[in-house]
């Protein structure tokens, strides 16, 4: 199942009017997860992992996540960015595994 449906199907959400902004929290997620991991690309058996961040900073600003909405070229902000420093330590735990180690 696709990130985006599953989020939706575990929020409750039965319409598409907030796929933008769930795309982009997925997006800060999965770019969230790549850097603490220091991966070029966000493995899919942390696809779980993403869901739930997703999930939970949804939750968090209780749907009032819309900062801005601009129609014409369509732009659309949440109010907060989703960034490593929020992980719960379960999700830390759960990436562990997958982190590599930087070389400088």
């Amino acid at each position: 199942m696709e990130i985006l449906e599953a989020v939706k199907q575990l929020a409750g959400i039965e319409t598409n009017e907030q796929d933008g902004v769930l795309q982009l929290m997925i997006a800060d997620a999965s770019a969230a997860v790549r850097d603490y991991c220091n991966r070029k690309e966000c493995p899919t058996e942390l696809s779980y992992v993403v869901r739930e961040i997703v999930l939970d900073h949804y939750r968090m600003e209780n749907g009032d996540h819309v900062a801005s909405i601009k129609r014409g070229d369509t732009q659309i902000s949440y109010q907060n960015t989703i960034t490593k420093e929020q992980f719960t330590p379960r999700q830390r735990d759960a990436m562990y595994r997958y982190r590599l180690v930087r070389v400088m």
